[in-house]
């Protein structure tokens, strides 16, 4: 073969060193701004997994000028409270998402009821008896069952923005079909109500829903907080890209308003506070758009969110018991009534066996964690 097929190897030209130099500076220049920019939005984003709220005020995602400012334990029994006898509620234990991955047990306290019905109750975030005791009052005097659930949000292990509360309510759900309840519904405040919406869209665990100040998307939603709408909309969109590795789960995928579009048939009653800064009437109005069962909007005269149970009681519990009552029937007669299945129906604590498999219970409990009716 000739030489012209072969032509002699020309080693690459070998980049000056000044050039390289350059190159490196250059990625320095760029890579160092970019880096702070990541790391900086991984802290702001550690702000929406532990917000100022749990360690400020209340503790807890509920404000409005008639919400009372009791704390935790400020009353010392929680039959002074309601006037009721309730028992403990364990539903056994799920998994938070996200790096802890800890292991969380559901528990609340069930109120016996004199209807075959049983309502669940999901607080808001860091929400506390100061704010399940007016609910369980209303729902009890119209004869349902009623399973208040222990909020899991405090300073130590932050909020999940529905995320953990959606496993609550399901688990919650399946204790009370497996303890005799065949007919359950679920009442969800804010960060509640959106557990509950998007647990209905997983499994339909509930034949009845009442979402209460619930974000119809959580982006949108934490974009207007003060966290980060004071920040430039790019940096506070990487902030929510970021948030993921905080809560395991992308929270761009958090649409309550979606879930509404995939719960079926369930009748939706929806509350929106007329001047709520967090939860607008727009939320409300696009989960009620997005629903695909029969679905109501009340705007509730409140500049509060979440308080409209304490803004306006009566008008409150009406509305929820008239929904309650023309999904289920009215109340039956008081000599025709059959008797729930309650704990009180139960063997005694000593000789009633949990499943094997959740190892749930019902045993009575004394607690110092009360709060007054509003």
């Amino acid at each position: 073969m000739s030489d012209e097929s072969n032509p002699p190897l020309v080693p690459p030209a070998v980049q000056p060193p000044r050039k390289r130099r350059i190159f490196g500076i250059g990625s320095i220049i760029l890579g160092v701004p970019l880096m702070l920019w990541l790391v900086t939005a991984l802290i702001f984003a550690r702000s929406l997994k532990y917000p100022a709220f749990l360690y400020e005020g209340n503790g807890q995602d509920v404000f409005g000028e008639h919400v009372p400012r009791l704390t935790r334990g400020s009353l010392t029994d929680v039959r002074t409270a309601t006037g009721l006898e309730p028992q403990r509620f364990d539903a056994g234990i799920v998994q938070e998402d996200g790096f802890r991955a800890r292991q969380v047990p559901v528990i609340g306290w069930f109120f016996a009821g004199s209807r075959r019905e049983a309502i669940v109750l999901l607080s808001a975030a860091g929400g506390t008896e100061l704010q399940i005791i007016p609910y369980v009052k209303f729902l009890h005097a119209a004869g349902y069952n009623v399973v208040a659930c222990y909020s899991a949000n405090n300073p130590k292990y932050g909020i999940n923005w529905g995320l953990l509360k959606r496993k609550f309510a399901i688990a919650t759900a399946h204790r009370l079909h497996d303890d005799g309840f065949d007919t359950v519904a679920a009442i969800g405040i804010s960060e509640g109500g959106a557990g509950v919406l998007l647990a209905q869209s997983e499994e339909p665990v509930f034949k009845a829903i009442i979402v209460d100040s619930a974000f119809a998307s959580l982006p949108d939603t934490l974009l207007r907080s003060p966290t980060l709408a004071r920040l430039h909309p790019a940096f506070a969109r990487t902030v929510l890209w970021e948030a993921r590795w905080w809560f395991g789960k992308s929270l761009y995928s958090v649409l309550p308003a979606e879930s509404a579009g995939a719960m079926g048939d369930c009748p939706l009653l929806i509350i929106q506070n007329s001047g709520d800064p967090l939860t607008p009437v727009s939320d409300g109005e696009a989960i009620r758009k997005a629903a695909t069962g029969s679905a109501e909007l009340w705007i509730a005269p409140s500049k509060g969110h979440g308080d409209a149970i304490f803004q306006a009681p009566k008008e409150y519990a009406a509305h929820v018991i008239a929904f309650l009552d023309k999904v289920f029937g009215p109340p039956p007669a008081v000599a025709q009534a059959e008797p729930s299945p309650t704990p009180a129906a139960l063997p005694s604590v000593g000789k009633h066996k949990p499943r094997a498999r959740s190892k749930m219970r019902h045993r009575p409990t004394a607690t110092n964690d009360a709060a007054a009716s509003p």
